[in-house]
């Protein structure tokens, strides 16, 4: 009975150290667990960095591009304006050819006597290129020379 009882004490003596063994090998486990799961946190936050950067300097590249081409488009627009409006201040003297655009209907002075204008000899036409002014040019519409300006 002596050495059932000191059997039983040494078994309940060394099962508690194994357990406690067990114990903290579980703990182990975890720290392991979660210093892995702290390093894929870390992979997957840099991971996440890096795709924002490179969609924020992609934005910008974008936004840099659409600028150089929203500017261009700008002066282009600016320059044809420029030369539309030199264009429309341009001046004829008599015997130049007036440009074939104003040699069109709408152009055209159907009305002279309103004007004032005598009427056009056949084969001639008075035009108005710009409303703005009172300049009438007689144009031979075969050619588009200038026989006649009045209004300078």
């Amino acid at each position: 009975m002596k050495l059932l009882s000191i059997a039983g004490a040494l078994t309940l003596a060394f099962s508690g150290a194994a357990g406690a063994d067990e114990r903290w090998q579980d703990g182990r486990e975890a720290d392991k667990d979660r210093a892995e799961a702290w390093r894929e946190y870390e992979k997957d936050r840099r991971e996440a960095m890096r795709e924002s950067e490179k969609d924020r300097r992609e934005a910008e590249r974008e936004y840099w591009k659409d600028r150089r081409e929203a500017e261009r488009e700008y002066e282009k627009d600016r320059r044809e304006a420029m030369k539309a409006r030199a264009k429309a201040e341009r001046r004829w003297a008599r015997g130049e050819h007036i440009p074939r655009e104003y040699l069109v209907e709408r152009y055209y002075v159907r009305d002279y006597r309103a004007y004032d204008l005598a009427p056009p000899p056949p084969g001639y036409t008075w035009v108005r290129p710009d409303p703005r002014d009172d300049e009438y040019y007689m144009v031979q519409l075969a050619t588009g020379v200038i026989a006649q300006i009045l209004g300078q």
